[in-house]
């Protein structure tokens, strides 16, 4: 909890996250309400389309803030003080508890706008809450990972584009899927559970891998 406190008071004074979440998001949003909105797209290519752009939206919106978490602490060289004063399991619970608000905030702000300006229609609002919520964590957590381990690198965003991808395809293309089954009212079958095996996964991944990238 003091690494989580410790973020969002850093977020606070430099908003570097904040503002570059929120500008991507923004700008991204409007260039897709603007080419694929009611006039844009017809009702059976939005229900194919639409759920593929709000993700890609996401992603890369998230992708502009969250690799910024441990960057901060190379940058600023306050690493090592970070090392010492909290153990490796305590930093990782705390830096993805902040990427997982980050993300949550960014969805509960850019989901409503979205479904409002294509105007999208949501026969599952439940289902797509559900995924939302398990496909942000998925993507905190992938994020986090990714970040720790590019965060003494030189071309940080490069490598982290590279890295990011292959970790977070899969949660990708499940929430793409899932988040299609919500718009078309249809039953999420086993598409859920394989979004929070794919959760679970990550997380006890970055448990186990985390101690060895953050102190090498």
């Amino acid at each position: 909890m003091a690494v989580f406190a410790k973020e969002w008071r850093v977020e606070f004074r430099t908003r570097y996250a904040l503002s570059s979440l929120g500008l991507f998001a923004f700008t991204t949003l409007v260039v897709v309400s603007v080419s694929l909105g009611p006039i844009g797209v017809s009702l059976s290519q939005g229900t194919a389309v639409l759920p593929v752009l709000l993700w890609i939206i996401l992603l890369f919106s998230a992708a502009a803030g969250l690799p910024r978490a441990f960057v901060h602490e190379e940058e600023t060289q306050t690493a090592t003080a970070l090392r010492l004063a909290a153990t490796p399991s305590a930093l990782f619970c705390g830096k993805l508890l902040y990427g997982l608000t980050l993300t949550l905030a960014l969805e509960v702000l850019i989901t409503p706008l979205y479904v409002a300006m294509t105007s999208l229609t949501v026969k599952s609002p439940g289902l797509l809450a559900g995924v939302l919520a398990a496909g942000g964590f998925g993507l905190a957590a992938g994020s986090t990972l990714v970040a720790a381990i590019i965060a003494q690198a030189r071309a940080k965003g490069t490598l982290f584009a590279v890295l990011a991808f292959p970790v977070l395809l899969p949660l990708l293309l499940i929430a793409v899927e899932l988040t299609r089954t919500a718009v078309a009212g249809d039953p999420a079958d086993v598409a859920l559970l394989q979004l929070l095996l794919y959760d679970a996964t990550v997380t006890v991944a970055g448990f186990m891998l985390f101690p060895v990238v953050w102190n090498p």
